[in-house]
């Protein structure tokens, strides 16, 4: 992306000599260049573009007037992070607009992980996670997956933009892992960045246990077998952070860590004062293997060998 599409969403398609122009939807000549989306590379619209015919017809509707004509269209704050105000001693920070990430929660058929989990466990499951969490389609990577964090106020504070395989949903690593951040793509600009943990938006007004996992994948998976509890996911093993768990204090609180991370984890919730009381489930150390355990596989891996969704209870896995 260059630093004109990083001002202006829409451009005139470049002429190409050896690609004919399009038919004027007016004069019916072949005199016609159509405006291009430079987010996404599809044109407007088929009679949004100017004619070169000026002035023997001098047609030329603009972007604006086509979503003027029809709504939509992207909105003030599309592009750049605004700042959020401060709250007691909370420092500023930026958000993702979240028309934005809105515009990401579809073409789901599209997305490898979400085709893996319809593939696997059926459309409902796929319609239960997409209502639920705050799951994208990016096209950075065809078929990659966008995990916005959204916090408990409805704030996108990012998002984790991962690239999976779709025959056996595993996270793709090989040349190289396809990890990236939202924030970091040449859209935004003096991003501040403050993460919340995946998933805390379904916090609010809901007192249901909260279970942590590493992995974002992990979190809406086990959603689908655990509805007695909300599922979130710190996004790594050193991420289960005190300013992350801030807004979990006094909830009943599980954690699942990873295989070979039970340690880590206990120490951490012991040195972090909204975990004190937190449990952590040692469940699937005891119901491993041993080359699951040198793996460090998770829940996930577990539930995932599940050939149909199973309902149980989170506190029957401590």
């Amino acid at each position: 992306m260059n630093n004109k599409s990083l001002k202006y969403r829409y451009s005139l398609e470049t002429y190409d000599p050896k690609v004919r122009k399009h038919i004027c939807p007016v004069c019916k000549k072949r005199t016609f260049v159509r405006y291009v989306d430079l987010e996404t590379g599809d044109y407007v619209s088929t009679d949004v573009g100017r004619c070169d015919r000026e002035a023997k017809c001098g047609y030329h509707k603009k972007p604006r007037d086509y979503f003027e004509e029809n709504g939509g269209g992207p909105r003030k704050d599309y592009f750049f992070p605004r700042a959020v105000p401060k709250k007691a001693s909370e420092d500023y920070f930026s958000v993702v607009s979240s028309q934005l990430a809105k515009d990401t929660m579809t073409a789901y058929e599209k997305n490898n992980l979400i085709a893996f989990i319809r593939k696997r466990w059926g459309k409902d499951a796929v319609q239960k996670i997409t209502s639920s969490y705050p799951i994208g389609t990016c096209k950075f990577w065809p078929g990659a997956t966008i995990f916005w964090q959204q916090d408990a106020e409805g704030r996108f504070r990012t998002g984790k933009i991962m690239l999976y395989n779709r025959e056996n949903g595993h996270r793709i690593k090989d040349p190289v892992s396809r990890i990236m951040w939202v924030h970091k793509l040449p859209l935004f600009r003096d991003f501040n960045l403050k993460q919340c943990l995946f998933g805390e938006s379904l916090i609010k007004d809901n007192d249901k246990p909260v279970a942590i996992v590493e992995s974002e994948k992990t979190a809406i998976m086990a959603s689908l077998f655990f509805p007695d509890a909300i599922w979130l996911a710190t996004g790594g093993l050193n991420n289960l952070q005190s300013e992350k768990i801030r807004c979990l204090s006094g909830r009943e609180i599980i954690l699942f860590p990873d295989l070979g991370a039970e340690t880590k984890w206990i120490m951490q919730a012991d040195s972090i004062p909204h975990l004190k009381n937190a449990k952590v489930s040692t469940w699937l150390m005891k119901h491993s293997t041993q080359k699951d355990k040198d793996d460090g596989l998770d829940i996930g891996d577990w539930l995932i060998r599940l050939p149909t969704i199973k309902s149980f209870r989170v506190r029957d896995f401590l």
